[in-house]
């Protein structure tokens, strides 16, 4: 009877998934950072000039005497003064808008570099674990594929 060395097929459907699930996980890691960008913010002015100005033209007359018909009646006034005042409302408004972009801000970098705490380190231990294991598994697989390449 012969023997077969062939991993069935759920075994390579495991194994590829696994491994594209591997490659999905480095490239999200290595998309996923990005660098600042400023984005431009318009900044608005407005200048108002208001201005108002109001003139005022009286005029009196005075009159000792004032005599005023009206058919066969006659008034006579002695002591009359007409007042005639008028006022002038005069308004200027001038309304300026433009637009000035806000420059970028000015940041002064300063660098704190603050001690890990233990879970930290835990972590990167346990990825520095995860990549030789990967790297050792990709080794075991280069291998094995070329000696079964050597046997055909």
């Amino acid at each position: 009877m012969e023997a077969n060395n062939e991993a069935p097929d759920d075994m390579k459907f495991i194994y590829w998934l696994t491994l594209i699930l591997i490659t999905l996980a480095i490239v999200a890691n290595l998309s996923s950072c990005k660098s600042v960008e400023y984005v431009t913010v318009p900044e608005y002015h407005t200048d108002t000039l208001y201005q108002s100005k109001v003139e005022r033209d009286s005029v009196w007359l005075h009159d000792s005497i004032h005599v005023k018909e009206r058919g066969d009646t006659v008034w006579v006034e002695r002591w009359h003064t007409k007042i005639h005042a008028t006022e002038l409302h005069d308004t200027i408004y001038q309304a300026t808008h433009d637009t000035i972009a806000a420059p970028y801000p000015v940041e002064k970098i300063v660098e704190v570099e603050k001690p890990l705490t233990w879970w930290q380190h835990t972590k990167m231990g346990a990825g520095v674990a995860f990549i030789l294991i990967i790297v050792l598994f990709l080794i075991y697989g280069i291998c094995r594929a070329i000696t079964k390449f050597k046997s055909l």
